[in-house]
């Protein structure tokens, strides 16, 4: 009987890993597309206006939940922490959206995934962690492949700087909501970060603003609609399976902005950015599953 149970929660586990890999999937086409889209609007309209419309088009969408469940689901007794989440995630965003625009969307994309490697340094800096053998030595191999794609030898674009600055501010993004969900809902955390961050985008967007056409607004529509859906298939794929399997997954990115940019803006990326960007999405991986798996073991340590 015992094992017949084991066995039926063996299958149930492996039915929902395979539902959060479909949904992981969906989700990195989907926010992979969201930088494909807003490189085509870049084109013709101001990077903040884009930025600014982000965040207002995604926000609408959040409106149904908050007629539905009244104005008492938005109260918080951290309005701040919820300010710097969504300055560090907007910030973040203008310069990954600055990047794909001057980059092959593949380069900017291997570039902003360098986020683990980033953490690492951080939590050694101003959290005192120790950095332990193997992932001071993916680090370090990571950020070979870093200079494989940035090639400094070649002299170094502007753009490159901004991508690697899109990850560090989007670290410090991930660290502020991590925090906030700790005492804050997940739908909260996601209005309070388009609220204000399409206030702050708001103030350079009015400076050089320019009234969308009905092209325009379509993309701008959809930049919205496919942003707010990835971020739903996102959490959908982390509520599902087990983070060692889903979160590697996240790497897949690349391979969708490579067709992307070759499909849809003829991008072909050179043998360096390509090995580099190997190395890059090998060493973030290793370091991402490694932290799933030990996050897993201690969790089942301490349940035993």
């Amino acid at each position: 009987m015992v094992q017949k149970l084991d066995n039926t929660h063996t299958r149930m586990g492996k039915n929902s890993n395979i539902l959060g890999v479909f949904w992981m999937l969906l989700a990195v086409s989907l926010l992979t597309g969201m930088f494909g889209i807003a490189k085509v609007l870049m084109e013709t309209l101001p990077i903040a206006e884009v930025g600014m419309f982000r965040f207002l088009t995604s926000l609408m969408f959040l409106v149904p939940w908050v007629l539905t469940n009244g104005l008492q689901v938005l109260k918080t007794e951290r309005p701040f922490a919820h300010f710097w989440r969504a300055f560090f995630g907007a910030t973040s965003l203008l310069a990954g959206i600055y990047a794909v625009h001057h980059l092959l969307l593949a380069d900017a994309v291997v570039l902003t995934f360098t986020i683990p490697l980033w953490s690492i340094i951080m939590a050694a800096l101003f959290l005192g962690e120790r950095i332990r053998f193997r992932r001071a030595l993916a680090t370090i191999i990571g950020f070979c492949g870093v200079l494989m794609v940035v090639k400094p030898q070649t002299g170094v674009e502007p753009a490159t700087l901004v991508a690697l600055l899109a990850a560090i501010l989007a670290t410090c993004a991930l660290t502020t909501m991590k925090n906030l969900t700790r005492t804050e809902p997940s739908n909260r955390i996601v209005f309070y970060f388009l609220f204000y961050g399409f206030l702050i985008l708001a103030i350079p967007a009015s400076l050089n603003f320019r009234m969308p056409n009905f092209e325009e607004w379509s993309w701008l529509i959809a930049l919205g609609f496919v942003g707010s859906t990835g971020q739903y298939c996102l959490t959908r794929a982390y509520a599902a399976g087990e983070m060692t399997i889903i979160a590697p997954l996240d790497y897949f990115r690349i391979i969708i902005a490579v067709a992307i940019g070759f499909f849809f803006f003829g991008e072909i990326p050179d043998l360096w950015a390509i090995t580099g960007g190997i190395i890059v999405l090998t060493s973030c991986g290793y370091i991402v599953r490694r932290e799933a798996m030990l996050k897993k073991v201690n969790k089942e340590r301490f349940e035993k």
